[in-house]
Formats: C-alpha cells, sequence, structure tokens
C-alpha cells in the first residue's frame, strides 16, 4: 500500500472501511482533502469514532442503504452534531432479485442502468450539501459506495487504475469481518464458502471492467447522470466541492 493510500485510510473506532478522497489525481490536480468520504455503515462507530468524524469535518451522511438494513441497524446523530443525515436509497431489494446469480461485474454493470436515476439523486445530494465534508456509505463500504465513488472520480478526470486502485483497498479494510464470516461458515456448503472469498476480494479487473462500460455505454459520469436527471449545474457544483474544496471544511 503506498503512502498515499495510508495517508487516507481513517482509522475510525470501530468502523472498518473509511477512507477520505483527497489526494487522488484528477484532471486538473486532485481530490480536496476533506470534501469526500466512503465508508462502511456508521451503526459501528464508537463515540471516539464519533468524535474523529466530526473533527475531520464531515457535516454531510447520505445513507444509501436499502430501507429494512436502515430498520435493522439505524444510527443517529444528536442534533447538536451539526451532522446532517439524508437516506438516499441506491438500490432496492427489487433490483437485487433482478442481478441475483450473476457475477458481480454483471451484477453491477447492471446495477448502472437500474439504479441510474439513484445515483443522479446521490449526486444531487452530495452537491446540494451545506458547508463541509461529505460521507457516503452502504453496509461494508464496497460495492454501492464503489459504483458513487467511481461516477465520483470519473467525473472530475480520475484515471480508471486509479480509481480501481482505491476500490482494492476495500478488501484490506473489510478482511477481519470476512475472516470472521468465513471462519463461522467453517462448516457451510462449498457454495456459501466460496461466494464469501469472493465476497471478500475487490479485484482491480471488476472496477476496471465496471467503468469501461461507463465509458463505452455511457459516455462517462457527466453523461451518465445527466441521463439520470442530474442537472448540469448540480455536476459543476460537484465539481467545485471535490476539486476546490470552497463547500468542504479543511480536514483536521
Amino acid at each position: 500500500m503506498s503512502l498515499e493510500a495510508r495517508d487516507r485510510v481513517l482509522r475510525w473506532e470501530a468502523l472498518l472501511n473509511a477512507r477520505d478522497l483527497g489526494g487522488l489525481p484528477t484532471a486538473s490536480g486532485a481530490v480536496a482533502w476533506g470534501a469526500i468520504v466512503r465508508s462502511d455503515a456508521l451503526y459501528r462507530l464508537k463515540d471516539a469514532g464519533r468524535a474523529a468524524l466530526m473533527a475531520h469535518g464531515v457535516r454531510t451522511v447520505i445513507d444509501m442503504r436499502d430501507i429494512s438494513e436502515v430498520e435493522a441497524k439505524p444510527y443517529t446523530f444528536e442534533p447538536q452534531s451539526g451532522i446532517t443525515y439524508r437516506h438516499v436509497v441506491q438500490q432496492t431489494s427489487d433490483m437485487w432479485a433482478v442481478t441475483r446469480g450473476h457475477d458481480r461485474t454483471t451484477r453491477e454493470t447492471m446495477m448502472l442502468e437500474l439504479a441510474r436515476s439513484r445515483l443522479a439523486a446521490i449526486a444531487e445530494a452530495i452537491a446540494d450539501a451545506p458547508a463541509g465534508g461529505v460521507l457516503i456509505h452502504c453496509e461494508g463500504g464496497k460495492d454501492r459506495t464503489g459504483l458513487m465513488t467511481m461516477l465520483l472520480l470519473d467525473l472530475v478526470g480520475t484515471p480508471a487504475d486509479d480509481i480501481a486502485a482505491d476500490y482494492t483497498l476495500t478488501a484490506v479494510g473489510l478482511a477481519p469481518l470476512f475472516s470472521e464470516l468465513l471462519t463461522k461458515a467453517e462448516n457451510d456448503k462449498p457454495e456459501r464458502r466460496a461466494w464469501l472469498e469472493e465476497e471478500a476480494r475487490s479485484r482491480p479487473e471488476v472496477m476496471l471492467a465496471i467503468h469501461e462500460v461507463l465509458r463505452t455505454r455511457y459516455g462517462g459520469a457527466e453523461a451518465y447522470l445527466r441521463g439520470g436527471g442530474a442537472s448540469s449545474a448540480t455536476l459543476d457544483q460537484l465539481r467545485t466541492r471535490m476539486l476546490d474544496g470552497r463547500e468542504a471544511s479543511p480536514a483536521t
């Protein structure tokens, strides 16, 4: 893992997979530090982790989980925390039913079409957030967060290899979780263990293949998000937040 990657990893008790997108290369510089954070679900946070999140400058949290996941494992922030919470579902159980049985690359490229309007809505929520950093998350911070992160980074011209390299860091963060799950599944059917072993991976070639579909089928993130309902003004505002940090407080 490079020094830059290590610097972006956020060890907030007791999150497993949090990192700042700051410093990643773009077509015109680098992503602003503290502007966008990606993570696993925040119900895992302990008091020290919450304090670290606030100290980092996060002021808006966008929860992309399905309603059933939110109801099963909710979390809240006290009003005095200054944290705005928004729940914007990215993928639904109906979408999962349609994609079930396919390999990860196929599933995620199918989701680009199925969840297009929802991904555009999440982009709008990030662009319209009040001043301060924005954190986006799903359950493990892996596939759904990976899709949204890919769109954000492609929008500002981050090279595909760097997008894929960021995706691979998820396997490192979630390794303890999947190690525990695989231990518990020791006596399960081989198919179940094989599925868990594949889920534990974040292979760069998967993200590269999804990104290639984004570019060739949809013309890149800008055309994709506009086709999903995001306005040009929204995308300009999103770029400003990511590149200049004018809508984000500096990370501490």
